[in-house]
């Protein structure tokens, strides 16, 4: 198992339109007043005082037994993992972890005790927005990889996705931290419950492929369909749907119309 990335100051220049899209406002919608101020003091905020970090590796230990996946040993029970791995031809994968750090939570916690729910809000939203960006960074990073040695990653998938038990959540960090949780640039906690601490943070599998003509014809296995780096050069459709974070911000967005 090789160390891939290792970035505790990654880009976190979030695009501003997913950050409104996160928000719940229309792509093409203009931020102004209180709303635009509210943004702009979550982004400068973060900016100076958020400590966001990635970190990767990628191990070739992958096997299929009794219709279920083996990473380096471990075995998972997720069927969308298993037929990823066993359709898409996998022989190894990436394995990833993301946070935006716990200092966006700790400010959002002040916020809310300070009686600020519409700052605790845009402080919210853009932590969420910042594990979009992130991942979305480096599945392009992923991909450019890939595609100079004639590979092809697929999408990521990750505990607490649909037909992958939150409760697996623990055995995933511990093949990422390959048990030395001190080599990572930055702290994650997983609960009892599956949840990670901090909230904004990722866990995630992305599985590569040498067999790029068999991708194309399974068209759930495209990543570009939901990677929003457009200039990718090795883009192979359209993007159409937005990487779904587990933490679900939706019961925040309809904060949005009040702002």
């Amino acid at each position: 198992m090789d160390e891939f990335i290792n970035d505790i100051k990654p880009d976190i220049n979030v695009r501003e339109k997913e950050y409104k899209r996160l928000l719940g406002y229309p792509a093409d919608y203009e931020l102004q007043g209180r709303a635009a101020e509210l943004a702009d003091q979550a982004r400068k905020w973060y900016t100076e005082n958020g400590k966001p970090w990635v970190y990767a590796i990628k191990t070739n230990k992958i096997d299929i037994i009794n219709g279920k996946a083996w990473i380096k040993g471990r075995e998972f029970t997720s069927k969308k993992l298993y037929s990823q791995i066993s359709r898409g031809k996998v022989n190894s994968v990436f394995l990833l972890a993301v946070s935006a750090g716990k200092e966006c939570e700790e400010i959002s916690h002040q916020l809310w005790e300070e009686g600020k729910p519409d700052e605790y809000f845009f402080n919210e939203i853009f932590g969420s927005a910042v594990v979009e960006h992130l991942l979305t960074n480096i599945c392009a990073m992923f991909c450019n990889w890939a595609g100079k040695q004639h590979l092809v990653v697929l999408p990521q998938h990750s505990p607490g996705y649909s037909g992958w038990e939150i409760s697996e959540q623990e055995a995933l960090w511990d093949l990422i931290c390959n048990g030395n949780r001190n080599i990572l640039p930055g702290r994650i906690e997983v609960l009892s419950s599956g949840m990670l601490n901090p909230k904004k943070s990722l866990l995630a599998v992305f599985g590569i492929s040498a067999c790029q003509d068999k991708i194309q014809n399974l068209s759930d296995m495209i990543p570009c369909k939901t990677c929003s780096f457009l200039s990718c050069q090795y883009r192979k459709s359209d993007f159409k749907y937005p990487l779904r974070l587990f933490e679900d911000v939706s019961q925040l967005q309809s904060k949005a119309a009040n702002c």
